[in-house]
């Protein structure tokens, strides 16, 4: 299974502007850019919604198979950050 999925892409790309994804604990959590929350504390930085959208040329992905590109693609970057 990977460590990035769709669904977390999905709630990424249609939550607020100033959002990021994160991992921390062995879950990905959609959270406000700069949130200094405890629970967050050695979360890994994975990407910001502002960063995926100027992946995709400034437009949500309509297909799963374009989410799920985009989630295989941080799944990989995860696991060379060391998650």
């Amino acid at each position: 299974m990977a460590a990035i999925d769709r669904a977390d892409v999905r709630r990424l790309l249609e939550s607020e502007d100033d959002t990021v994804l994160v991992y921390v604990r062995g879950e990905a959590r959609v959270v406000p850019a700069g949130s200094e929350d405890d629970e967050l504390r050695g979360a890994l930085h994975l990407t910001s919604r502002r960063e995926v959208l100027d992946q995709l040329g400034g437009r949500v992905p309509n297909s799963d198979a374009e989410l799920d590109r985009v989630a295989a693609g941080l799944s990989t970057a995860l696991g060379q950050l060391g998650g």
